[in-house]
């Protein structure tokens, strides 16, 4: 039978007409319908055009155009879903799809539950019969628009009619369909209860002309959540669907409560509807889906734990696939243990819908659970949700039996997620803050340990009971002894929100500070500055002041730092031992933090002065703190390297102070060690301080150490061969934020890489990481200010370099400090002068470095002055310096420094003629280049050889690049560290230790 004969036939059905009634609608012979009824004419394609037109109100074309468009059918989809264990289920559909084609409509119900596979099913059929030429359309039910009136409907309707021309639409609706035009329009308003027959039957209609263009599939997913208005239509359809070429296919979970389910066992009731359900999966359709997924070659009891885990449902099955395959597990048999690993994260939303069904006493206990977390006990937990200790277990079996808890006879969810999920979406945020606030009442009344007490405290609201402060207070306490200030931090600011009494909020705000000095310094500067304002004692005050002091000077405020302090020493009373001890303190610390910044460093100086003079045995804390501060002020050359070992030596004499304080002594004690080359010492107290790091869990502290164990290296000549990204090195755990550890990194950095001849590297290096910032106004940056002026000079533009030293120089005159082994300027400053052809400037320059190098007293020193000095002077002078700066450098471990000074002594040699001893020392030269990793040097020191008519050996191969963190952890074992030590001081892990050392 044609589809036009479908369609006439469907429409005498439907209203009840009599051939002769028909006939005279259409305007065919009583004869003519009597032969479409018995199936003999075949379709009439012009007549057909002409009749749509006229029922319509269409043109020809138009009507034409409609019929073309319709047999086109939908076949937008063309996604290939696989399907497991659903031959039968699929095989059904087809044949009744079939029978569709044939004029032969029914209906479908596919029941099953959540992720069973219902819409992959229906995936997988939408996508065969587009192909076969049906037209495909497709609604879901959602669960917040099941009163949405006719929304399934208008889903289905907006497909059909948007795939027709404009002209085509308009008219189709204005058509015998044209009170369907009541749900399609925004804003529509329902139709009144007497009206709703004829907008079934005009809806029904509009699926008949759609039928017209050959058949249609109708697809509905989650029927269970559509509207009830779109689930009447459907039973009306399906009550007429028999001798339509459409195919209805419903998905919904199984009987239920929902609102829809009354119509759908309405539906489902319907000699038209065929019922189907979908099994679980069994373990061999499993097995094929993971070795399609992740390998053919997949492991049999992988296999089987996947389909343990996924339980037969296709959704958790293909959920956990991906999952497994997106964190790159193999599917060997070694990593089974893995896939129930995954599994927890996937059950957990499936556990939270079952808990919501159980009774409230049950779901109370879950929600105490939730709050306490595992391995609580069952008294508290009992307490908490308002159960009996025995009543509390029986809910807790039940718990057990729908996945909340593990098996285990202490409380403990079967996977972290599920605690999680159920916070998530069971409890409120005022419900989870009640409950912590309680539990954490109950764990102090029982005396459970602080932190316990403070984890449920952190997530409470403030409340009455000063219990809470003294618990938040002794957390902070535990926390700063383990090494993790921050947390010591967090408890505190918490403990900040309760209320309490005047005096107590001040020293909240005092241990606050102190322990954010190391993580936060502008937050700790506030904090301390509100609690001095309620200090009245004086030694309650000065050591306020010292932690205050250290915030601002952590902040570089320097300038405020030092008048904090002199106002608090000025408070102290020194006639008492405790306020002269006070004051001993507070003094060291100004000095310390003055001589940092050239802005402070004469009132820095004038209170070194006062501090010389009472020449302090260093029998007290304060008194060694007082001889450290010396050292610093004789590191900026206002004593000889003898007086700065010795102080330094009186100043670690006891015992370290704890924390920051400790760590500051430590910095400056391998600072001072390195520039009076005890190389040695500065290991020992950068490898102390990187422990002390790793106590206190500071990165900056562990940073600073790190920073000046690569300087001592290049100390000693060894020219690691650092990349730019070494600055970067953030990656690595070090924090370049700290502008100490950070400028030091930039100035080894910087000096591996011209000694390698990377003068383009080590420019980007500085203009990246070295620019002139606020810190420039420390004396911290001389140090990069020289290797920008090398840079410079190296680079070609010798005047912009030349005018860069003598400005640092003009400053360093007027501020009256200066030390050739932390700032040698004049030495850059003459050699560039000479190549210039200033002789008696460049000489000049090098006797005032020489002078300050003897007064200062290293053979470092005293042996590169004399090297340059030697060089800028010529002649026979010239060479008797330079052999007196290889005889003094051999005193030293600068290995580098005498390589260059045989260098220049072997060259004077070779130009004065005698050959033997010029190439015998360039040859000790080139073996100590090469050795230090020197390329520029080495490269130098062949090219003079080659002049000199020695050709020698081959160049040898460059040495591996080292990262940081693979150097420190070679200097560690070196020194005999054991790999769980090394792990402990770089704060890593010994199996990245043990990585980095077998790699």
């Amino acid at each position: 039978m044609s589809v036009f004969g479908d369609l006439l036939l469907g429409f005498r059905r439907s209203a009840g007409l009599t051939q002769e009634e028909l006939a005279a609608a259409a305007g065919l012979s009583v004869r003519a319908i009597g032969d479409l009824e018995r199936g003999r004419r075949g379709r009439p394609q012009r007549r057909t055009i002409e009749l749509l037109a006229d029922a319509l109100g269409l043109s020809d074309d138009d009507a034409a155009a409609f019929l073309g468009t319709a047999r086109r059918g939908d076949t937008t989809r063309a996604a290939n879903v696989a399907l497991f264990d659903r031959d039968g289920q699929l095989a059904t559909l087809e044949r009744l799809a079939e029978a569709a084609q044939a004029g032969e409509g029914a209906a479908a119900l596919v029941r099953a539950g959540a992720g069973m596979g219902k819409t992959s099913l229906l995936n997988v059929l939408a996508d065969r019969e587009a192909t076969r030429g049906a037209r495909v359309v497709r609604a879901s039910g959602g669960e917040l628009e099941q009163d949405f009136a006719f929304g399934v409907v208008r889903q289905m309707l907006e497909q059909i009619l948007t795939q027709a021309p404009a002209a085509v639409r308009d008219r189709l609706l204005a058509g015998p369909a044209g009170q369907a035009t009541q749900i399609l329009g925004a804003g529509a308003t329902p139709l009144p209860p007497d009206g709703l027959p004829g907008l079934l039957h005009s809806l029904y209609w509009l699926i008949v002309h759609t039928c017209d263009g050959g058949p249609v599939l109708l697809v509905v997913d989650d029927a269970h959540w559509a509207d009830l208005p779109s689930l009447r239509w459907l039973d009306y359809l399906t009550r007429r669907i028999t001798g339509l070429p459409v195919l209805l296919v419903l998905a919904a979970r199984p009987a239920g409560t929902d609102p829809a389910e009354p119509m759908l066992e309405r539906i489902e009731a319907q000699t038209a509807c065929h019922r189907m359900t979908l099994p679980a999966l069994s373990v061999d359709a499993v097995a094929r889906w993971v070795r399609a997924e992740l390998g053919h070659d997949a492991d049999s009891t992988f296999c089987a734990a996947c389909a343990m885990a996924g339980e037969g449902n296709p959704l958790l099955v293909r959920e956990l696939l991906r999952t497994l395959r997106e964190h790159r597990v193999e599917p060997t048999a070694g990593q089974s243990h893995l896939v129930a690993e995954f599994r927890g994260r996937l059950l957990a939303a499936t556990v939270v819908r079952q808990l919501a069904r159980q009774d409230e006493a049950t779901r109370r206990l879950a929600r105490a659970l939730v709050v306490l977390g595992d391995g609580t006990g069952w008294h508290v937990a009992a307490a908490l949700s308002g159960l009996g200790e025995a009543e509390s277990l029986v809910h807790a079996d039940r718990l057990r039996q729908i996945g909340v808890l593990g098996a285990s006879e202490v409380a403990r969810f079967s996977h972290p997620l599920i605690r999680a999920a159920i916070a998530e979406s069971v409890m409120t945020p005022v419900e989870l803050a009640v409950g912590h606030a309680r539990a954490a009442e109950l764990l102090y009344a029982e005396g459970s340990a602080a932190d316990a007490v403070a984890a449920h405290l952190l997530l409470a609201e403030p409340g009455d009971g000063s219990w809470r402060v003294d618990a938040l207070r002794e957390a902070a306490r535990v926390a700063r002894g383990r090494g993790a200030p921050e947390a010591g931090a967090r408890y505190l600011r918490r403990a900040l929100r309760e209320p309490a009494a005047a005096e107590q909020r001040g020293d909240l705000l005092l241990e606050l500070g102190s322990d954010e000095v190391f993580t936060d310094p502008e937050a700790a500067a506030g904090r301390l500055s509100l609690a001095m304002s309620s200090l009245s004692d004086p030694l309650a005050r000065g050591r306020a002041a010292g932690l205050l002091a250290d915030a601002l000077f952590a902040a570089h405020r320097q300038q405020r730092a030092v008048e904090v302090l002199e106002q608090a020493i000025a408070e102290l009373d020194v006639t008492e031992a405790a306020g002269q001890e006070v004051s001993w303190h507070l003094q060291a610390q100004l000095v310390m933090i003055g001589y940092e910044y050239p802005s402070t460093i004469g009132v820095a100086r004038q209170w070194a002065r006062r501090l010389r003079e009472h020449d302090v045995a260093g029998d007290t804390p304060g008194q060694r703190a007082v001889l450290l501060a010396l050292a610093v002020a004789g590191l900026v050359g206002e004593a000889s390297a003898a007086v700065v070992n010795d102080l330094l030596d009186r100043a670690l004499r006891g015992e370290l102070p704890a924390g920051g304080q400790a760590g500051l002594m430590l910095a400056i004690a391998g600072i001072g060690y390195t520039a009076t080359d005890r190389l040695d010492d500065a290991v020992m107290r950068f490898e102390q301080m990187g422990e002390l790091a790793v106590r206190c869990g500071s990165t900056r502290m562990s940073s600073q150490a790190l920073a000046g164990l690569l300087n001592v290296q290049a100390r000693r000549g060894e020219q690691i061969p650092l990349t730019p990204q070494l600055v970067r090195a953030g990656a690595e755990g070090v924090d370049i934020t700290d502008a100490r550890a950070r400028l030091s990194f930039v100035n080894t950095v910087v000096g591996s890489l011209i000694e390698r001849g990377d003068l383009a590297g080590a420019a980007e290096v500085l203009a990246q990481h070295g620019g002139v910032t606020t810190e420039a106004e420390t004396v911290l940056w001389v140090p990069v200010l020289l290797s920008h002026c090398k840079v410079q000079a190296g680079l070609g533009n010798m005047g912009g370099a030349l005018a860069m030293l003598l400005a640092y120089g003009s400053h360093e005159k007027q501020d009256g400090a200066g030390n050739p082994a932390v700032a040698s300027w004049r030495l850059q400053a003459a050699r560039i002068h000479a190549a210039l052809g200033r002789r008696e400037e460049a000489r000049r320059l090098a006797a005032e470095e020489l002078e300050l190098a003897h007064r200062w007293g290293t053979p470092r020193v005293i042996g590169a002055s004399l090297c340059c000095l030697g060089a800028v002077t010529g002649g026979a002078e010239g060479r008797a310096l330079l052999a007196e700066a290889v005889a003094v450098l051999e005193l030293s471990p600068a290995r580098l420094e005498s390589a260059r000074a045989r260098y220049e002594w072997g060259m004077a040699a070779c130009r004065a003629g005698d050959l033997d001893a010029g190439r015998r020392t360039l040859g000790q030269a080139l073996d100590q280049a090469e050795i230090c990793g020197s390329r520029v040097l080495a490269d130098q020191i062949r090219a003079e050889l080659v002049a000199v008519g020695v050709r020698p050996g081959p160049v040898p191969p460059a040495a591996p690049s080292l990262s940081i963190i693979e150097h420190r952890v070679a200097v560690l074992r070196s020194a005999g560290r054991t790999d769980r030590q090394i792990a402990q001081a770089l704060l890593l892990t010994p199996q990245t230790v043990a990585a980095i050392r077998h790699s």
